[in-house]
């Protein structure tokens, strides 16, 4: 399976965001890398469960954001993010029940890159340029 590498039509334009969207690819490429052959069940066990972990923080602190400033898109992004969030748990119980299969690695590069990919590239942008639109710096930008 192929890594995800940052392009720079990923990038929403500020810098805070796409600082934890690299990491997310970060972590999404040592899950893909976890699940190559030799790589042992408690790699990608806990691989996983990294994954899990920051994407619950990227996403709950791109919320915190969106709500401090008022983004109308609020719930649809919410919406999106509680499905992706779905999607891993149901990758995880997958994983618990069958181990690291071919399945399961297909899964991850069909739902997870392709889902994550086009989120970062449309979802995402669109409120990096609503926060540049505004004039809305957002905290730790340097």
């Amino acid at each position: 399976m192929k890594e995800v590498q940052w392009t720079g039509n990923m990038s929403v334009g500020i810098e805070l965001i796409d600082k934890q969207h690299k990491m997310l690819i970060q972590h999404l490429n040592n899950l893909i890398k976890s699940l190559e052959p030799n790589q042992g069940l408690t790699e990608v066990a806990n691989t996983l469960s990294f994954l899990i972990d920051y994407t619950q923080f990227h996403f709950s602190e791109e919320e915190k954001h969106m709500a401090a400033n008022k983004y109308p898109g609020l719930d649809q992004h919410k919406m999106k993010h509680d499905e992706f969030k779905s999607t891993l748990a149901n990758l995880e119980e997958e994983f618990t029940e069958d181990g690291a299969t071919h399945v399961l690695a297909d899964s991850i590069n069909t739902l997870l890159v392709n889902w994550l990919i086009k989120h970062i590239c449309n979802v995402d942008v669109e409120f990096g340029a609503f926060l540049k639109n505004n004039g809305i710096a957002l905290p730790d930008e340097g």
